[in-house]
């Protein structure tokens, strides 16, 4: 898998129980998988599909930086799937597969690599 982004968990991230928020994350998430279908396919406008289950592995602390990585991708007609982990201190804390879709100036679906 290919390193995207990282983020560094800080207290204004936290919930409740002094971990990281899941919207947060899933917020993380979304923008580090937005980046990399737009670099894998190169197109400038890709929009999220869906995600697969989301899978909460371990808690996440304030200070620890959040590595997000992607890979396994496959391309379809106008759409990118690929798997995303996050990961702190080379201890996976997240993991989902996602999909994202090319879309022309009016959020039609296109074919990737066609205008």
């Amino acid at each position: 898998m290919e390193k995207v982004t990282s983020n560094i968990c800080k207290t204004k991230d936290i919930g409740t129980y002094g971990n990281l928020f899941g919207g947060v994350m899933l917020a993380w998430v979304d923008e580090a998988a937005g980046i990399y279908a737009m670099k894998k396919t190169g197109e400038p406008s890709m929009v999220t599909l869906r995600f697969g289950e989301v899978l909460f592995k371990r808690p996440v602390k304030v200070g620890d930086i959040v590595e997000f990585y992607c890979g396994d991708e496959k391309v379809g007609n106008s759409s990118f799937s690929f798997k995303i982990k996050a990961v702190v201190d080379e201890n996976e804390v997240f993991s989902t597969d996602c999909t994202f879709v090319a879309v022309d100036s009016e959020g039609k679906p296109k074919t990737i690599g066609r205008k």
